[in-house]
């Protein structure tokens, strides 16, 4: 008998038979695990289109930024194996000239600034940005992070040298000035390219150029393959994209999802997600507050005296739209990780104490509506795929970071009280020794379960008439776990 209009108040999410009873035993200890975007199937998911748009204040500081990380990775290279890849995570974008561990430390830094901020080539630049009166994207900040980025990687190198911190550079040393006169014409030119083009037109030119980049880049690659170590590769060719991407961690908090589907019965669904149908279709009983779906499960919730503290979470279950619509976000305006002091001190105030007109937003009286809006922009990147994923019908629950309890496998860890969970669907070809495994396992759960609901037991099949595959109700099942 089908009985899939039982499931009217329900969630599903299909689990393989490794994740239910393997090392993770997610039935045994009834957990759910909060993945993070790297981990995702789509690698779309929660990308905001960043872009800049500055004043003489803020890209000098952004430029400031990028010396400071360059430095830092810099040192981390001298201390790492050739062979040894620079890890994106290890970027220091939350490093300033406020937290340094020593004054050593910190005065080498402002060495490398200063050698950095003398030279043509960072004049040109900081020039170029500061007349842009428009929208500065992503490529083609890259491009031209990337036009100054071996001459600033030399500077920074020949500082080292100087203070005995680094074997001495290698070669003549690099000549600026063709690249001081691109930045000097590309300031000239730019302007009246939009004039003709538009600002979608300078886009569509700098997405070109760096398509051109990336190949001129392989190629140069190749012909150093000999030589290329992955230390270097990182250092020289990885840097500026890992960079910008790192620098957008200072907008908003790290995010984890634990994915649902409303629906049971997709094939493609319980063949990827379910071990081409060996596994089974968890059965979650929604709650209905309002106008949210919510979900109760168990995890961290906040700092105590003793640590981390777990506490029941009625979390919100959204639904997944499916477009290729994207968000657009302004990188200066939106720095929301940093407190507000460094904040302001960092990216809003130069060195003689003035502040950017862009910091206005910060004022005490703008603060709050700045706040509201900036969270309101948080989450709708997170509930969008590109409609290639429609069919799975995606209900998802969002958790953002902002105290930093969830960065840990633990931390993403949550569990749920087998009395929100209403049943359990077998796949298609799940094992007979697998279904006692588990039904072994609902014996000592169940019995703790105080709802009035029963917990029901389904048997997925292809039904050939309709083309579908449905949920059948193992009623005898139930009989005898009654008894």
């Amino acid at each position: 008998m089908n009985l899939d209009s039982h499931f009217g108040n329900a969630v599903f999410r299909y689990r393989s038979i490794d994740a239910l009873l393997g090392e993770r035993k997610e039935l045994e200890r009834q957990t759910i695990y909060f993945a993070s975007p790297e981990n995702l199937n789509d690698p779309m998911e929660g990308v905001r289109q960043v872009y800049w748009r500055g004043d003489r204040i803020t890209w000098r500081n952004l430029l400031r930024h990028y010396i400071i990380c360059l430095h830092n990775r810099f040192f981390e290279a001298l201390l790492t194996e050739d062979i040894e890849r620079l890890t994106p995570n290890t970027i220091s974008v939350f490093q300033s000239l406020d937290n340094f561990p020593t004054p050593e430390a910190k005065s080498l830094c402002e060495a490398c600034i200063a050698a950095v901020e003398a030279g043509d080539l960072h004049a040109a630049l900081i020039d170029l940005l500061a007349s842009a009166e428009r929208n500065i994207s992503f490529s083609e900040l890259q491009q031209l992070l990337r036009t100054v980025h071996i001459d600033w990687l030399f500077t920074v190198h020949l500082v080292f040298a100087k203070r005995d911190l680094a074997p001495p550079t290698e070669g003549n040393t690099p000549d600026p000035s063709g690249l001081v006169n691109l930045l000097r014409t590309l300031q000239t030119t730019i302007p009246q390219v939009q004039d003709q083009l538009s600002a979608h037109g300078v886009d569509v030119l700098h997405e070109v150029q760096q398509h051109m980049a990336e190949q001129m880049t392989l190629l140069s690659a190749t012909q150093q393959a000999d030589v290329l170590k992955p230390k270097r590769e990182s250092l020289f060719f990885e840097f500026t994209s890992e960079y910008l991407n790192s620098l957008l961690k200072l907008v908003y908090p790290p995010w984890y999802v634990a994915c649902f589907s409303a629906r049971h019965d997709n094939a493609a669904m319980w063949s990827y997600y379910a071990g081409n149908h060996r596994g089974c279709c968890l059965v979650f009983r929604k709650q209905e507050t309002g106008d949210r779906v919510r979900l109760r499960l168990r995890g961290p919730g906040g700092y105590g005296a003793g640590g981390t503290f777990r506490s029941n979470l009625d979390l919100p279950v959204d639904r997944v739209r499916y477009t290729t619509h994207e968000q657009r976000i302004e990188f200066f305006t939106n720095i929301g990780r940093l407190p507000l002091d460094s904040t302001l001190r960092n990216w809003f105030r130069d060195d003689d104490g003035n502040t950017s007109s862009l910091a206005e937003h910060l004022n005490p009286e703008k603060e709050e509506a700045w706040r509201n809006g900036y969270w309101e922009n948080f989450t709708p990147p997170l509930l969008r795929k590109l409609p290639d994923w429609q069919h799975e019908e995606e209900l998802r629950i969002v958790i953002s970071d902002i105290l930093g309890i969830h960065d840990s496998h633990d931390g993403r860890t949550f569990t749920y009280d087998y009395n929100t969970l209403d049943g359990i669907i077998f796949g298609i070809n799940t094992s007979l020794s697998d279904k006692v495994r588990i039904m072994r396992i609902l014996d000592k759960k169940l019995e703790s379960r105080t709802v009035t609901e029963p917990f029901k037991l389904f048997q997925a099949r292809y039904n050939a008439r309709s083309g579908r595959i449905e949920a059948h109700y193992l009623s005898l099942m139930e009989h005898t776990r009654s008894e």
